[in-house]
């Protein structure tokens, strides 16, 4: 969340942490022949010995006794879990030990000493093997145990850690070589050099007045500042520099010997340094600022408490500055923050009308180390030392959102990770229109409404809670995880799970004749998953799932992830991936009843695309297939209305059997002078085991041919045009060739069509053209010329070496190219970018058998596109297609764009289209920033032809200070539906989806200042 993340950056000062040597994924394996132990805290403490030995991967430690502190991690968490350990005694660690259990590993490094602190982590576990233990509660001062002492000096051993004078004097240094190169301890860097130090007068003024003694008895010195001053600190490791200016200030620091000056004093590398600052206190470092009353600030400890605290501060993925006000802001440790009474807005103004409350925040950095994900090695930085992950949880009580002063939602506990820009709400809308309804659509993050504190790292989970009162209410979840190791094994991942159901008691509105279509169920929903995982060896793993309730719930309630996205399928796909050739093993099965699928149970596909033969003379590539397949055709419609127009495709046939097939192609690259030419032969041999007529069918085929290009330019640099931004002229053009020659002995129409060609929603729109386009009686099909597998025929789709192998037929063609660019330079001196400023490119076949190949004509597949970049900002564009036989799609498509960055963007275009369907249609969309305070969208498409009007739709969003809110209206003429919409979206959000102009968002509160 934002604001949370804002209440931990004004105050976290990085730290550079380190890990031991010893693996982290080794587990840490403890044996001592006698054991005392109890809890406090967090942490298990347990007192071993006679005779303590430690071991994990190749480091092992020995003593006569010892005392360790054992943090373990919670279950399921990718926590590592710590042991802290002080022994005494004849103390040998050893690092890259021998013996039969060493396992090859580096040479051994020995320390021996009566001393030793060190710290152990794992994620492997830890296990304690003691001959004798026994359980106390936790020790008191009133008789004490024979063994207290030795936790009293493991306990002053820790506190002095940081202090390497201390360390040495207790003997706790290493004697051969340095702690840190066993187990280092976590935590600040100590500022053994010292930082530097500047005092002076605030406001640049000169220092009126200061004192300074020295309190013997606490060892001690104190300076006392009670004028206005400025403090500026530099030097500490892990931190930019930090400026302080307050009206009074107290500091404390060791005594201060006789001729030093208070400088001297305050910059001495080992002498403590705590500031006291009250009174206008304003404290900086780097873009985060702190207004506060009253604070404390340990400089050597990175300990800091603040009283009645007001910030501004920058946040990780956020563009603008955070405002936060806190009663208590207290860092406990280097690895905890906790607050009080927080309250956290972008707004600049002195009351906010909108705020985030809570009671109490506490924040914890969870380290966890980073693995290599092939080796589970840890992974070390440019300076040699153990890298790790930061992941922030953050867990706050009580918590209120406020608008305009008052208290709109309340929620007991939020556990979410930093990360995570929204408070509990990820999205609202209202909406109302004649298909659905009224509805109120409200997405909630679940981890947080859970209280779910340690989520898995990169996963994202919500609950989508919906209501339309024409159609009933509906649940749903998204769940969108990824990470580098899944299960034990090692690899990146990534995959989501998305569900939505509902209970719907309307009708479904489809549109043209199809406005009040029954449902076949009440309860209605889907359930789509995708799962891929790079495994070792080249091989990756893909997985899906879809289930569909019916064949109308896609289309009525996620149109466009059905128009434009792929199908929901239900497969297993096992991959290897390696140089020119690949392997992909398949298991797909449909639970859908209502589309076509071919199951593959299961399926084996190996491809060599570009592998060089004959001294790299000659270039290979294949396509080898074998599966067993069942084709499931589609259920019949329940819907009168649709049964009325819906007819099944020619390719479609209950059969199954063997496929099998190899497709091969050898290409012989020649250059004659500046004309690539490239000869080819492609030939395949394939079998089924049922046709579309239940019988066993091999064909052959066989392809050859040549292509060739030859590129040609031209370079005018003396050309130049004011008005068209023209810095010099290149005409590039690649003239295109090709003639092929192909002969199958089996007709094409003969298959079923295994490797379909298009998705279901396409599938669908061609089961309703033999009755609705071509008028003809339900259950024929669309004459052959407007066939799919013809098209994909005469686009020579089969001379592709991993095309559909259905497709292949006897065709010879001419196919020619011209591809042009006019490029020139724009931009400042010195900055010159080269920039396609026209292209033009087209496309045409040339039939030598019309009758057969072109259903008549000899020219066909005529296919242009042309695109002006008339400025950087106005684009001219323009495309069509071509087919010469009667009834043949003809298709023209003009249009203009123009884009101005945070101001606005206009499209407008005009499409003509004949054939079986024939249409003129005119489309415009806007897109502009009327004021700082008001953005339009609006977007209209009008017929010219038989249909008419189409649709419009036309929306408001108010830029407020707050939140953007838009107001939009929208009218579908197929379904003569009229609807309206009203989305609120907090401002503050990293990026929004409601106020974009001209592709650009439109900036956070106070991003660019006070507004």
């Amino acid at each position: 969340m934002v604001w949370i993340s804002g209440l931990v950056w004004c105050v976290w000062a990085e730290a550079q942490v380190e890990l031991p040597v010893g693996p982290t994924t080794q587990p840490v394996r403890i044996a001592a022949d006698g054991a005392v132990h109890w809890r406090q805290g967090v942490y298990e403490i347990w007192v071993l010995g006679p005779q303590v030995e430690i071991i994990q991967g190749a480091v092992r430690a020995k003593a006569a006794q010892g005392v360790l502190w054992i943090d373990r991690a919670p279950a399921y968490t990718s926590r590592p879990s710590k042991v802290i350990a002080y022994l005494e005694g004849d103390v040998v660690v050893q690092h890259g030990r021998d013996g039969p259990d060493a396992g090859g590993g580096p040479p051994v490094a020995t320390l021996r000493d009566q001393r030793w602190l060190g710290r152990f982590f794992t994620t492997a576990g830890i296990e304690v093997a003691t001959a004798h233990t026994s359980a106390v509660a936790t020790p008191s001062a009133s008789g004490p145990a024979a063994w207290e002492p030795l936790v009293q000096r493991g306990w002053a051993a820790r506190q002095q850690e940081g202090d390497e004078a201390a360390a040495a004097a207790q003997a706790i240094q290493p004697a051969q070589f340095t702690r840190e190169e066993i187990a280092p301890p976590q935590g600040v860097p100590s500022l053994s050099a010292g930082p530097v130090i500047d005092i002076r007068g605030r406001g640049g003024r000169t220092i009126q007045s200061s004192q300074f003694q020295n309190l013997t008895d606490r060892g001690e010195g104190v300076v006392i500042f009670n004028a206005g001053v400025q403090v500026v600190i530099q030097g500490l490791e892990g931190s930019g520099p930090i400026s302080m200016e307050t009206d009074r200030l107290v500091i404390w620091t060791g005594l201060i010997q006789p001729g030093t000056s208070t400088l001297q004093a305050l910059t001495s590398g080992q002498a403590p340094l705590e500031f006291y600052l009250e009174g206008n206190i304003v404290f900086r470092q780097g873009d985060r600022v702190i207004y506060a009353e009253r604070m404390y600030y340990n400089v050597r400890q990175r300990y800091g408490v603040v009283l009645g605290a007001e910030m501004l501060t920058p946040v990780p993925n956020y563009q603008g500055l955070l405002r936060l006000k806190a009663q208590v802001l207290q860092q406990v440790s280097p690895q905890r923050i906790e607050a009080y009474n927080a309250a956290l807005t972008s707004s600049r103004l002195g009351i906010p009308r909108y705020w985030f409350q809570s009671q109490n925040v506490a924040v914890d950095d969870v380290q966890t180390p980073r693995v290599d994900p092939l080796t589970l090695q840890p992974l070390l930085g440019p300076d040699g030392q153990p890298q790790v992950e930061h992941q922030m949880l953050a867990t706050a009580r009580d918590n209120f959102i406020y608008l305009g002063g008052l208290p709109v939602f309340y929620w007991p506990l939020i556990a979410t990770d930093l990360t995570e820009p929204t408070y509990y709400v990820t999205g609202l809308k209202i909406k109302n229109d004649r298909v659905l309804g009224t509805g109120l659509m409200i997405d909630w993050d679940l981890y947080q409404l859970l209280g779910i504190e340690n989520r898995p790292p990169g996963s994202r989970w919500t609950l989508s809670t919906d209501y339309f009162n024409l159609r009933g209410p509906a649940l749903g979840t998204d769940y969108h995880y990824q990470g580098q190791t899944l299960w034990g094994l090692p690899g990146a991942y990534r995959g989501f799970i998305d569900a939505y159901g509902l209970r719907d008691d309307g009708l479904d509105n489809l549109g043209r004749d199809w406005r009040a279509l029954s449902l076949e169920n009440a309860f209605r929903g889907r359930l789509l998953g995708r799962h891929r995982q790079q495994l070792t060896g080249d091989w990756a793993l893909i997985a899906q799932v879809g289930l569909v309730s019916d064949r109308n719930f896609l289309e009525q309630y996620f149109e466009q992830e059905w128009d434009t996205l792929p199908d929901q399928v239900t497969a297993l796909d096992l991959v290897r991936l390696r140089e020119q050739r690949s392997l992909w093993i398949t298991a797909e099965v449909r639970p859908n009843g209502f589309v076509t699928d071919t199951q593959w149970l299961p399926r084996a596909d190996h491809f060599v695309l570009g592998q060089a033969l004959g001294l790299d003379r000659l270039t290979w590539h294949a396509h080898t297939t074998v599966g067993y397949a069942q084709m499931r055709t589609a259920s019949a419609a329940s819907d009168p209305a649709q049964i009325a127009v819906l007819s099944p495709l020619p390719w479609e046939a209950p059969v199954e059997g063997l496929r099998a097939a190899t497709r091969q192609e050898l290409d012989l690259p020649l250059e004659l002078g500046p004309v690539k030419v490239v000869p080819y032969v492609l030939g395949e041999a394939a079998f089924w085991g049922e046709d579309r007529f239940g019988q066993d069918l091999t064909r052959t085929y066989l392809q050859t041919g040549v292509k060739a290009s030859l590129p040609l330019w031209r370079v005018e640099p003396e050309l130049t045009h004011e008005l068209f931004n023209l810095q010099g002229l290149a005409h590039k053009v690649v003239l295109e060739g090709e003639f092929l020659y192909a002969d199958a002995n089996r007709d094409l129409l003969q298959l079923p069509l295994y490797d379909r060609l298009d998705d279901n929603a396409t599938e669908f729109t061609r089961r309703q053209m033999a009755v609705r386009t071509f008028g003809q009686p339900v259950g024929t099909s669309v004459p052959v010329r407007f066939d799919e597998r013809t098209f994909a025929l005469r686009s020579d789709l089969q001379g592709q070496v991993t095309g559909p192998t259905e497709i292949a037929d006897d065709l010879m063609l001419f196919r020619l190219g011209l591809n042009q660019r006019w490029q020139t330079k724009r931009g400042l001196p010195g900055q010159q970018r080269i920039i396609d400023w026209i292209v033009l490119d087209v496309q045409a076949a040339l039939f030598p058998f019309p009758a057969r190949d072109n259903f008549g004509t000899a020219v066909g597949l005529v296919d242009y596109d042309f695109r002006w970049h008339v400025g950087d900002r106005l684009t001219l564009l323009s495309d069509g297609f071509f087919d010469g036989f009667d009834q043949g799609l003809r298709q023209v498509t003009v249009g203009a764009q123009i884009s101005r960055p945070e101001h606005g963007s206009l499209y407008l275009g005009f499409r003509s289209t004949e054939g079986p369907i024939s249409s003129e249609l005119i489309t415009g969309a806007l897109s502009y920033r009327m004021s700082e305070k008001w953005i339009a969208t609006a977007g209209a498409t009008w017929d010219f032809a038989s249909a008419g009007n189409i649709g419009q739709y036309l929306a408001l969003t108010r830029i407020g200070e707050s939140f953007l809110v838009k107001l939009g209206f929208h009218f579908d003429a197929s379904r003569n539906n009229f609807g309206g919409t009203v989305a609120i979206e907090p401002r503050f959000l990293p990026s929004n989806r409601l106020g974009r102009v001209g592709g650009v968002s439109v900036p956070p509160a106070g991003a660019l200042g006070l507004e």
